[in-house]
């Protein structure tokens, strides 16, 4: 493929569509010669969706995703001949993420999309190095035969689909999501299809794809068969003898660490929550705070109350409805559409020196939300999981936490978008927070009552 090339730009009313000459191919690797037509991106933006991939990986939808579409020039003479044959086209799929830094690469490429504002809008640009708008890594990717995204979805594409994402600021995203208009003159939003069932289709990968990635810790699970393997390790040793004849040494009583950790609040009382023992300063800042969280979604429920001489509200994070922040008392509030009563992955970061603060959920952000910029959480105060603090009357239960919550962690900075999603990962090497470490040593919580 080559790297640079002249191009037609259209607002097609549905997304932006750059023509690609024909000396752009696919020569190895498939089992034809693919020839280049177009490319186009699908992207979300409206009411909240923040994200618009097409694709999703182990249940993770990423900001946008891009479309190389080819077709078989081998056997058929043009596009339009190929598009409804098996065999007719290729489509390389690359998806976009969202980071904290401009992607200079992208920088001509996101403002060029105001000359093709409104729908049935055209322009030439002179070049577009499409190579360095594609991610470094091109060796890891997933490949199926499946169907067009647009009607009349036709059977006739090789997908391959990048692992490795696109990075672009938040800047750039919220760009790209408002820029163009579609055919009513409306913002164009929301401009792909939702996944497909797979319907006995083989993905196949060019790697080893990551174990865990996308899945939530069901840790009670785990406690639950470790617990009967135990059992079951425990009434052999009762019969096994060793060589000498000598039994073999009863089980250590008392209690025994079961790892990993899982919080159980089964009522609305007083008596149950943890004070957690800081081993870091809670003077931040800026921070990430994650957790997987079960409970009930209507309820207001407090997760996490970290309260001073000076505020109740320091720190506070609530979930319901809508997820609540607290920071030196001052709130706001993130609205979403996340109602299951199955385990849910929340992150939510702030930065002083904006303001800025943003709510993840199962790998997905929302809109960024401000409040106290250029302000230090105050160190001194208590953390506790699981109950509101209040200064007059100590630990309140009107709020309480009712469910499970574990991989509890809390950062001193603002986590990338890829670590806030690997925070969705069971895997034993997945990053730990330095202010609150889920099972290591800066957590060790004082248990009060029952959790």
């Amino acid at each position: 493929m080559r790297r640079e090339a002249a191009s037609s730009w259209t607002n097609n009313g549905h997304s932006v569509q750059i023509d690609l000459p024909p000396s752009m191919v696919i020569s190895e690797g498939l089992p034809a010669r693919y020839t280049a037509v177009q490319m186009h991106l699908h992207w979300g933006g409206w009411d909240l969706e923040a994200s618009g991939a097409e694709h999703t990986i182990d249940g993770i939808r990423y900001m946008a995703e891009l479309h190389v579409v080819h077709y078989n020039s081998d056997k058929y003479k043009s596009f339009a001949e190929a598009r409804d044959k098996p065999d007719g086209l290729a489509v390389l799929a690359f998806f976009y993420e969202d980071g904290h830094f401009e992607n200079s690469y992208y920088s001509d490429f996101i403002s060029n999309l105001a000359k093709v504002k409104y729908a049935g809008q055209s322009t030439n640009i002179s070049t577009i190095n499409l190579r360095s708008m594609l991610p470094e890594n091109l060796s890891q990717f997933f490949r199926y035969q499946g169907s067009l995204t647009t009607p009349p979805c036709y059977e006739s594409i090789i997908w391959t689909v990048f692992d490795t994402p696109i990075t672009l600021s938040h800047n750039q995203i919220r760009k790209l999501e408002s820029t163009l208009m579609d055919h009513e003159n409306k913002t164009l939003w929301n401009d792909y299809r939702i996944a497909q069932p797979l319907n006995d289709r083989v993905v196949e990968s060019s790697f080893l794809p990551r174990l865990g990635k996308g899945t939530f810790c069901r840790q009670e699970e785990i406690e639950s068969k470790l617990l009967k393997i135990e059992g079951l390790i425990t009434n052999l040793g009762k019969h096994a003898h060793s060589g000498n004849g000598d039994e073999a040494r009863p089980p250590k009583k008392g209690p025994q660490a079961i790892s990993p950790l899982v919080l159980h609040f089964t009522e609305r009382s007083k008596g149950s929550y943890v004070q957690v023992h800081q081993g870091h300063s809670m003077g931040l800042h800026s921070f990430t705070a994650c957790m997987h969280i079960r409970t009930h979604p209507a309820a207001i429920q407090t997760v996490l109350s970290y309260s001073t001489a000076s505020h109740d509200n320091e720190l506070t994070i609530t979930v319901g409805n809508e997820v609540g922040l607290w920071i030196g008392n001052e709130f706001v509030n993130f609205p979403h559409n996340f109602r299951s009563r199955d385990w849910g992955n929340y992150c939510l970061t702030w930065a002083s020196h904006t303001g800025g603060a943003e709510l993840w959920i199962n790998g997905l952000v929302g809109e960024e939300q401000y409040l106290r910029s250029h302000y230090e959480l105050q160190p001194g105060g208590t953390l506790v999981l699981g109950k509101d603090q209040d200064g007059f009357l100590g630990i309140s239960d009107s709020d309480a936490f009712v469910g499970q919550m574990t991989d509890v962690n809390v950062w001193d900075y603002v986590l990338s978008s890829s670590e806030i999603r690997d925070q969705m990962s069971c895997r034993h090497n997945i990053l730990r927070g330095n202010v609150l470490s889920w099972g290591g040593d800066t957590f060790q919580p004082l248990w009060r009552g029952a959790a």
